[in-house]
């Protein structure tokens, strides 16, 4: 069945994407997909950079599907009959994320990423660039926590769509990775612009997230899947 959840996990992935924390990485990863980091050598073909990309973004979007949204499949199916109390406390946690993004308040762990080093002894190729993914996501989940946490709590109140719920984050994460590889050398410029606007995206994240979290102590999110099934044309759920 439809849910308004899939969008907004749609919307927090591709936030997470043009976040303070993962923009600026972007060059370094287009520098990498492109030929810079892969044995010295020239510039590789398109076709190549975007293969490259798949392998990438397939290596974080594991990453949070085993980690995240298996998990809180079946600890969320195990305390489902506390699904209304997960959903108040998890609303609280969303505000305080979203106050956070706005610099209301101040969570250090929230501002944390780990570094990995990948090891030079690794031949280049497409196990490398899963691996590449891989990093990405352990190196950068606490930067993108608040976002990332928002989903899980939705997971966690839907345990039967946790994985999906996570899976569309990851997607929404991985369609500006997969553009910019397309885009390469363009990709770089626009990017370049939309450092202007940081503070604009993390006031538009934290408003998402504070927005979710009054909708899920109040009891409205529930209304709100009910009336996005009702727009919903019956054509279309005879297939989901």
């Amino acid at each position: 069945m439809p849910s308004i959840s899939y969008p907004l996990a749609l919307a927090a992935g591709i936030l997470s994407f043009i976040s303070p924390c993962v923009l600026p990485l972007v060059p370094v990863y287009l520098g990498y997909l492109s030929g810079g980091s892969i044995s010295g050598a020239a510039a590789i073909p398109r076709h190549i950079v975007f293969k490259h990309a798949l392998y990438f973004v397939g290596g974080f979007s594991a990453v949070f599907i085993i980690l995240f949204g298996l998990p809180a499949t079946v600890l969320g199916s195990a305390l489902q009959d506390y699904s209304n109390w997960i959903a108040k406390i998890g609303g609280v946690i969303i505000i305080l994320f979203g106050l956070h993004m706005w610099g209301v308040i101040t969570i250090p762990w929230l501002n944390m990423t780990r570094q990995i080093e990948l090891g030079s002894g690794l031949q280049p190729g497409f196990a490398r660039s899963s691996l590449f993914g891989v990093t990405f996501a352990a190196g950068w989940t606490p930067c993108i926590g608040p976002l990332l946490g928002a989903v899980m709590t939705l997971a966690f109140t839907e345990p039967s769509r946790a994985v999906g719920y996570v899976a569309v984050y990851a997607l929404g994460l991985a369609i500006p990775f997969l553009a910019s590889a397309l885009m390469l050398t363009r990709a770089t410029k626009l990017l370049h612009r939309l450092n202007r606007y940081m503070r604009v995206v993390e006031y538009a994240s934290g408003a998402l997230m504070i927005a979710v979290g009054v909708l899920l102590i109040t009891g409205m999110f529930t209304l709100m899947n009910s009336y996005f099934i009702q727009m919903t044309p019956s054509w279309l759920l005879q297939y989901l």
